[in-house]
């Protein structure tokens, strides 16, 4: 059985614009009749979506589920995972009582961040840290919404010593890439991995000689596949009122958090002595203002 651990929904809704037609209808059958499609051979999932077997057996293979039988194995603890009310899936409603926004959002938030801390990869996670020990710089770049974690990152290292700068402006960005010194990385966030922007700084780190490092959500995106290194957080699917776009904010600071507690793990004896130092040296000037 496979390693990932995000739900069958969660790759699905990551995979979609990445399916072919045949494939796009087995996934909708799948969303939308999850507890049919448990009872249901290959061949009758094919004959009720209206596509074939062998569409089946390739969205298996695009989901990077090792078989059918796995996919509903996956599929049937998903539900067993997940036994909230579905209106809380819901989008968001005129005039909607204030309960009932709680429930959705805090539903929908635990379900991204829960996908994107069982699909973590060990495996990139552990490489990112070795390259940010190994570096001496590290750029960041984000624009909108990822700008707000690029600059999440940049606090976080920065505290410990490690020498960061966010940017937003390519402008800004680029002559920082040109003058680098040997051995920097740039540390591009995107949720979708398609912006023009930040794939143009990637095509720059690349240019440069600069290590590339991703954040973007699950799936096969330009600027992973440009990566040296690709971390992912999972996508829950974009209502109009943009629910899924506020929870890949709050996977993406969660996925940052557990980086930076790993990263200080592994460096614990020099990390732990510059947070200390750095705290101590606030609650100074705190103090002093108090004074």
């Amino acid at each position: 059985m496979e390693g990932n651990g995000m739900s069958v929904r969660g790759r699905i809704l990551n995979s979609q614009s990445e399916l072919s037609a045949a494939e796009r209808k087995v996934a909708e059958f799948i969303l939308q009749n999850p507890n049919k499609t448990i009872q249901m051979t290959a061949v009758q999932l094919a004959t009720a979506s209206g596509s074939s077997p062998a569409s089946v057996i390739r969205l298996t293979k695009h989901l990077e589920i090792d078989s059918f039988t796995t996919l509903k194995i996956l599929l049937s603890s998903d539900l067993t995972k997940n036994q909230s009310d579905p209106k809380m899936n819901d989008d968001i409603r005129p005039n909607e009582d204030l309960n009932s926004i709680k429930g959705k959002l805090l539903t929908s938030a635990l379900e991204s961040i829960r996908e994107t801390t069982d699909q973590l990869n060990r495996g990139e996670v552990t490489r990112l840290v070795k390259a940010i020990i190994g570096s001496n710089q590290l750029f960041l770049f984000g624009v909108g919404a990822s700008n707000l974690v690029a600059e999440n990152i940049s606090q976080k290292w920065n505290r410990i010593g490690y020498p960061t700068v966010a940017d937003d402006d390519l402008n800004s960005l680029v002559p920082k890439l040109v003058n680098a010194k040997k051995g920097g990385i740039l540390w591009v966030i995107s949720n979708s991995g398609e912006s023009p922007e930040v794939l143009i700084a990637a095509k720059n780190a690349k240019k440069y000689n600069l290590k590339l490092v991703s954040l973007t959500r699950f799936g096969k995106n330009s600027l992973a596949k440009l990566s040296d290194i690709a971390v992912h957080t999972s996508q829950p699917k974009e209502s109009p009122n943009r629910i899924a776009a506020t929870n890949s904010l709050l996977a993406q600071f969660m996925i940052i958090d557990i980086i930076f507690y790993y990263f200080v793990s592994q460096t614990y004896d020099s990390s732990s002595k510059v947070l200390i130092d750095s705290h101590n040296a606030i609650e100074q000037y705190k103090r002093g203002l108090q004074g």
